[in-house]
């Protein structure tokens, strides 16, 4: 079925990468200028040698992180992401978990470089990550969409690995890439799988659906666990060592990371609380769905519970104090424990909010009704670019169209009538003077021929006669001559 909504979504996608390519495309040219060419060694060597340095150098990082800023959904471009939901669940799991959106973190890792050499635009780099992490977790805390709520858990975990290569996490913050790619695929399919079975996306309308559809549960519940980083779950390694990383770098940086693995936790559990717990609010028929769907389930939820132990090299309990053997850095047990303190807390909250109903549902939106409705509109970022960028376009565009097509068109088909006229008196002109003096001619031609054809009669005393007359008449002329 075509959706008009789909279509916007692609087109949204589109022009917004754009302009994050514009920049990039930028940084790559002003890269070329200095350093001659593009090769990430030989431009690693230039930098070395001070021919790219400074501000040049700085202004360069800043620009090829604007490609990453679009690709990988970060703030200010992160608007296209929740939108391509409109999408497939399967190409959701695929494009939005482990591949596509990845290629803006891969991007800096490949040319961190260019960071490791700038720190102004490392800190660009780490800003921008922090602050989309916690400023799409936000939005996740009130989505109602089971794709939406999961669309704004991967812009936020997206900033979780910008920001761990912005401050220094190298490693973090690929390794958060690797871990991720298996829950946030194993999410989304689980996603897909309760769209199939309960007919409906919307999670106010779900409840109870784990009666129904117990495989889905259990490996939903799998990924909500290795999001949140309780151990031993994949998550848990790789969120840490970038929590610890932003430790090591800044202090606050570390604090608005820490705070929205609470928020991660909560509104991952919320998401799970309402659709798998309870009773259904709504007349749904529910129904686990076919092997073809529940076995990829399965073994995404085997690879989120083993990927952090196989990527740690079996140090999965000394990783609860120390992520790497031998690791000595002051805080680094701190660190851990408060990770998973603020993923308990976050957990509990949800508990006690869906399930125990200690705190009333609605008790945080009727508490604190503006804030509630500036995250369910997302932050108006859609609304500021409407009424900054895209009327302004569409206003310009319509005045140039009007404009083109009053005056441009106008000259062009003004043009088009004096040709017009022009070749009509041209036709006038060639038909009445050069057709005319040509068939006049050939009439004067046709005349004169017709009266020298009676000349021709064919008998010989005619031509006698003319012969004695022309000669009698060349006497007369020779004597009066003379």
């Amino acid at each position: 079925m075509k959706k008009k909504s789909a279509s916007d979504a692609g087109k949204k996608a589109f022009i917004t990468n754009k302009f994050g390519d514009f920049g990039f495309s930028i940084g790559i040219m002003m890269i070329f200028a200095f350093c001659g060419t593009l090769n990430f060694g030989e431009v690693a060597d230039a930098i070395s040698k001070g021919t790219l340095s400074g501000s040049a150098l700085t202004l360069a990082g800043i620009l090829v992180f604007c490609g990453a800023v679009g690709k990988s959904a970060q703030f200010p471009l992160h608007v296209w992401l929740p939108d391509a939901m409109e999408g497939p669940t399967p190409v959701s799991a695929l494009i939005h978990a482990a591949t596509m959106v990845a290629a803006g973190v891969y991007l800096v890792a490949r040319t961190y470089f260019l960071y490791a050499a700038s720190p102004t635009a490392s800190a660009v780099v780490a800003y921008t990550g922090v602050f989309t992490a916690f400023f799409a977790a936000t939005m996740a805390l009130v989505a109602t969409d089971i794709k939406r709520v999961l669309a704004f858990s991967t812009v936020s975990q997206l900033g979780y690995m910008i920001m761990a290569l912005g401050v220094g996490g190298y490693t973090a913050g690929m390794f958060h890439l690797t871990t991720h790619a298996f829950f946030k695929a194993l999410l989304f399919l689980g996603a897909g799988s309760v769209i199939h079975g309960a007919a409906t996306q919307d999670i106010r309308d779900m409840g109870g659906l784990g009666k129904h559809m117990k495989i889905t549960m259990v490996t939903f519940f799998i990924a909500c666990l290795a999001i949140s980083g309780i151990p031993p779950f994949s998550g848990f390694y790789s969120k840490d060592e970038v929590l610890l990383a932003a430790f090591n770098y800044s202090k606050p940086v570390y604090i608005v990371a820490t705070f929205t693995a609470f928020m991660t936790a909560f509104y991952m559990f919320r998401l799970f609380f309402r659709t798998f717990t309870g009773e259904m609010r709504t007349k749904l028929h529910p129904h686990e769905s076919p092997y073809t769907m529940t076995i990829p389930l399965m073994v995404l939820a085997a690879l989120s519970i083993v990927a952090g132990w196989l990527f740690v090299q079996g140090h999965a309990f000394e990783s609860l104090v120390h992520f790497k053997e031998g690791a000595a850095e002051e805080g680094n047990a701190l660190v851990v424990w408060i990770s998973i303190a603020a993923s308990v807390i976050g957990i509990g909250l949800a508990l006690a909010v869906y399930v125990l109903k200690i705190v009333p549902d609605g008790f945080f939106r009727n508490k604190f009704p503006r804030i509630h409705k500036v995250l369910i509109n997302k932050w108006y970022v859609d609304e500021f670019y409407d009424k900054t960028v895209i009327k302004p376009s569409l206003n310009l565009a319509r005045r140039l169209f009007s404009f083109d097509a009053k005056y441009i068109d106008g000259a062009v088909n003004l043009t088009g009538i004096i040709n017009v006229v022009i070749s009509k008196l041209h036709n006038v002109f060639d038909k009445a003077a050069v057709d005319g003096a040509v068939n006049g001619v050939a009439e004067a031609a046709q005349s004169g021929g017709g009266l020298l054809r009676r000349v021709q009669t064919g008998l010989v005393q005619n031509y006698m006669l003319l012969l004695v007359a022309g000669a009698a008449l060349a006497v007369v002329v020779f004597f009066f001559v003379k």
